[in-house]
């Protein structure tokens, strides 16, 4: 009788043995809005420590952050439907740090649309064999700045468009970026520019570095996955030109 005493407890136990969830450790990387900590109260902020088991207050719709881990990369920490709790999600913008090489003037134009990081070492890699880019078929940019109106080319460096370094330095707000061919103007589109403060930046970057030590690899596709996620479209191929100006790494 006492066998099966300890039987029933022991199956009453384990489903909930069994629903309780591993305690994992992430690096709080950027915020947006507030989040804060129903135990203490105190708000979150770059370079601590949360776990997945704790309770969060999400003081608006737009509060969520990005937090790091070793073994799972960036994830966003946001809140789940009517606030019933944290949930961790993979980067929401992870296909936007494109894979496949644009082989159409339509896809330049669809990865320029909405917000776009602009970092001064901006470049898309396209299929240069299937897309012509030459003196007659180019991409240019147009925008205006400190009272002045800009039209300028977009290189094509080692298969890749480069816009003009100029953008970083008059920081337009709207940005046109128009294909031309051998009849003039053929199709555009608009984006609008995202900087950011690179000593913020920098020490951003540098939690996922520092959680991510020992997997180099992974550090820049972490990286250009945080900054589409909270900045705005970008490449891997320009987040490693700006690591390595910026931060020697």
């Amino acid at each position: 009788m006492r066998c099966v005493k300890l039987l029933i407890a022991t199956a009453m136990i384990m489903p909930f043995t069994c629903m309780a969830q591993k305690s994992e450790t992430y690096k709080v990387v950027k915020v947006q809005g507030e989040i804060q900590r129903v135990k203490t109260g105190n708000l979150l902020f770059l370079g601590e420590d949360v776990t997945n088991n704790e309770n969060y207050n999400f003081k608006n719709e737009v509060s969520r952050a990005i937090v790091v881990n070793k073994e799972k990369g960036c994830l966003v920490l946001s809140s789940k439907a009517n606030n019933e709790g944290p949930q961790f999600l993979p980067s929401s913008n992870k296909m936007s740090v494109r894979a496949v090489l644009p082989t159409q003037p339509s896809e330049i134009m669809e990865y320029y649309y909405g917000e776009v990081f602009v970092s001064g070492f901006d470049s898309l890699k396209i299929d240069n064999d299937k897309m012509k880019i030459d003196d007659v078929n180019y991409f240019s940019v147009k925008y205006d700045a400190n009272g002045q109106s800009f039209n300028e080319k977009v290189e094509l460096v080692n298969n890749s468009l480069v816009l003009p370094s100029s953008l970083l330095a008059n920081k337009p707000s709207t940005v046109t970026v128009c294909y031309n061919d051998e009849y003039g103007e053929k199709s555009k589109t608009d984006f609008t520019p995202v900087y950011a403060d690179n000593s913020v930046l920098k020490e951003e970057l540098n939690v996922i570095f520092t959680t991510l030590k020992g997997k180099q690899n992974e550090k820049v596709s972490a990286s250009a996955n945080f900054i589409n996620d909270f900045y705005g479209k970008t490449t891997e191929e320009a987040v490693e030109s700006w690591i390595k100006a910026n931060m020697g790494k």
